[in-house]
């Protein structure tokens, strides 16, 4: 199996680890979950059963030795295949290091590893993925506060070599906050982007823009206003063409319903209307909505 194909699948199922004991600890559709602790280590185990009968169990241990954790992990699906994972996390000083491992039901494995560092106002991230065929992918992130505005710096290199880089930054200035961001891609070609979102009261408004590598900005603009019961929201958005696409719409709750209407405008002036209710009662809830066209187009449902 490809690098590109294996390594997603491998870290999808590794952190399907996660998933099925989340899902184990919450109940849902659990038989026979159970924890056990000896000494520093605590075990999670248990199964859960799909709709249609189907089987699936987990098991996973955590270990703290000192200032460092390690898991083991196994889940097996309901066709008996197993994956398996192991992992660590350790704290040195102002500098938080994790490993992990993660071997698919074929023996394919995918490794990774990260460092997290502090260091005054500054937090550094770097980070290594390894697929089953050897290749990398590679990560540095590093994020600044000073004062009210936070930057980030990001760079990112791809198994074949190639990296994109990006950078930001947030600044909060009274009740505005404002973001900012460019990002460059391997052949140069850059994409940016800014917006605002600003309080006033009971309404929040916003704008922003991004602007692709070829020159074209598209921009949009809305806001949000609460009114006792009554949240109302509008907005547009404006191509690089200058076509323009608006929407509005509120939502008002009285008692046990929650009724609903909006509106959406294409370019070519063409309206798209919907209006509908969703009541609860004891444990049934009930929802209908009518959509109506332009110039004459209804359903209902």
């Amino acid at each position: 199996m490809k690098f590109g194909r294996a390594l997603p699948v491998i870290i999808a199922v590794a952190f399907s680890l996660t998933t099925a004991e989340s899902a184990l600890a919450r109940g849902g559709v659990v038989r026979g979950g159970s924890t056990s602790r000896s000494g520093n280590s605590v075990t999670h185990s248990g199964t859960a059963t799909g709709p249609a009968g189907q089987n699936m169990s987990g098991e996973r241990t955590y270990t703290r030795d000192g200032n460092a954790v390690t898991r083991e992990g196994t889940i097996t699906g309901p066709d008996g295949q197993t994956t398996t994972s192991t992992g660590s996390v350790t704290k040195d000083g102002n500098t938080v290091t994790r490993q992990g491992q993660a071997t698919g039901p074929n023996g394919e494995t995918a490794t990774t590893q990260a460092t997290v560092t502090k260091d005054g106002n500054s937090v550094t991230r770097t980070g290594t993925t390894a697929g089953p065929g050897g290749k990398n992918m590679s990560v540095e992130q590093t994020y600044s506060k000073d004062g009210n505005t936070v930057t980030k710096e990001s760079t990112v290199t791809g198994p074949n070599g190639q990296t994109t880089t990006s950078a930001g930054s947030v600044t909060k200035d009274g009740s505005t906050v404002t973001r900012q961001g460019q990002a460059t891609g391997p052949k140069g070609q850059t994409a940016t982007t800014q917006g605002t979102v600003t309080r006033n009261g009971n309404t929040v408004s916003r704008q922003g823009s991004t602007t692709g590598p070829n020159g074209q900005t598209t921009s949009s603009a809305g806001s949000a206003t609460k009114d006792g019961n009554t949240v109302s929201v509008q907005g547009s958005t404006t191509g690089p063409s200058g076509q323009i696409t608006s929407s509005e719409g509120s939502a008002t709750k009285d008692g046990n319903t929650v009724t609903r209407q909006g509106t959406a405008t294409g370019p070519r002036g063409r309206a798209l209307n919907r209006q509908g209710t969703t009541a609860s009662s004891g444990g049934t809830v009930t929802r209908t909505e009518t959509t109506t066209g332009s110039p004459s187009e209804t359903t209902t449902k």
